[in-house]
């Protein structure tokens, strides 16, 4: 009797440990220390939760939230290929003294998430900025 009690048992915890490593890779803390735009939304500094909504999709969705609950955004994603990283980044383009959010490297992942921008506003921030730098940050 208990052979069986225990089958079931085991196969409880081995879902459970495949659903914490899926939820691993689709989610990361970052500390984000200037304020900055994502999709229309303008984030303040602070702690944020980037999640993959869609894991399954080709087309990923983006959920930006702040640890406190009172900031997020949602960011349609295409993905690049590139190398895999042992640790989750964030990629911000700078210009002048504003910062969007560009893309989302997941730790153990080759495929970048880049964020979908419209054409006019990504010109918007060059004319005025003129200059374009990358800030990078790596997540928890």
């Amino acid at each position: 009797m208990k052979k069986f009690f225990n089958i079931p048992l085991l196969i409880i915890v081995f879902a459970g440990v495949l659903a914490t490593n899926a939820d691993a890779q689709t989610k990361v803390i970052a500390n984000v220390p200037f304020a900055f735009s994502a999709g229309k939304t303008t984030l303040p500094a602070g702690r944020y939760t980037i999640t993959v909504l869609n894991p399954a999709s080709d087309r990923k969705i983006l959920q930006i939230r702040s640890l406190n609950g009172r900031s997020s955004a949602v960011v349609l994603t295409t993905g690049i290929i590139g190398n895999i990283s042992d640790d989750a980044k964030l990629v911000f383009e700078r210009y002048g003294d504003r910062y969007v959010f560009a893309q989302a490297h997941m730790a153990g992942d080759e495929m970048a998430l880049a964020a979908v921008r419209s054409k006019d506003r990504s010109d918007k921030h060059v004319a005025k900025a003129g200059k374009k730098s990358v800030v990078v940050i790596v997540a928890e």
